[in-house]
């Protein structure tokens, strides 16, 4: 929260100094100014309203925006899972917990991370309660169990097509620049243009390993 808290401090003194540095009118700057304050505002006031409540019928969870109420009867599963976005992101959770809906939805359950908690105690508490308060005739659906499977195969494969086009930034600039250096055909010169290699080159190589790898992983129905 507090490193939130930083960043909206930041965020607001950085877009203080480009409005007064720029000659921007007195009638568009203060707008401006009023709209990212208010912005601001609103996502610390969304922020503090987020939370994670189990009672003995269901998990609540509020996030800053919609709220989720999940049954204990209707939960599939609870994982700890990898936050993929902590190696872009400096102060964000590496953990993060997520429960399963009898509809396949993969709902957050907010700061039960490795910032704010214990996760592996936490997670203990949240599966023992789960166990015991589903009921004894639970059985797990087969169809949520096949769209959460989808769902994680979607998610495999999109980030699987970033990680290709990220690999391949380098060999397609190389690409990219060959011209310059060496003589070909002019037909195969203007095919390596920027906008033919990066243009088309990366959302290719994106789309294709992303659907290579959801086929290979997307379970039958």
């Amino acid at each position: 929260m507090h490193v939130f808290l930083w960043v909206i401090v930041v965020g607001t003194l950085s877009v203080l100094v480009a409005l007064w540095g720029a000659e921007v009118p007195a009638s568009f700057r203060y707008p401006i100014l009023a709209a990212w304050v208010a912005l601001m505002g609103w996502l610390f006031y969304a922020t503090l309203r987020c939370s994670t409540i189990a009672d003995i019928k269901a998990i609540h969870a509020r996030g800053m925006i919609k709220r989720r109420r999940l049954a204990w009867e209707d939960i599939q599963d609870i994982r700890a899972e990898a936050n993929p976005a902590s190696q872009m992101q400096s102060g964000a959770p590496n953990v993060l917990v997520h429960a399963y809906g009898r509809d396949g939805a993969k709902v957050l359950l907010p700061f039960v991370d490795d910032l704010h908690v214990n996760v592996e105690r936490e997670l203990g508490l949240l599966l023992d309660s789960w166990v015991e308060l589903r009921g004894e005739d639970w059985a797990p659906d087969p169809q949520a169990a096949v769209l959460i499977d989808r769902r994680d195969a979607r998610q495999a494969a999109l980030m699987m097509g970033f990680a290709a086009v990220m690999l391949a930034f380098i060999p397609l600039t190389v690409l990219m620049l060959l011209p310059l250096f060496v003589d070909m055909p002019d037909w195969l010169e203007s095919f390596l243009n920027p906008f033919t290699v990066m243009g088309v080159g990366t959302p290719l190589i994106f789309a294709l390993t992303a659907i290579a790898s959801y086929r290979s992983r997307r379970p039958s129905a």
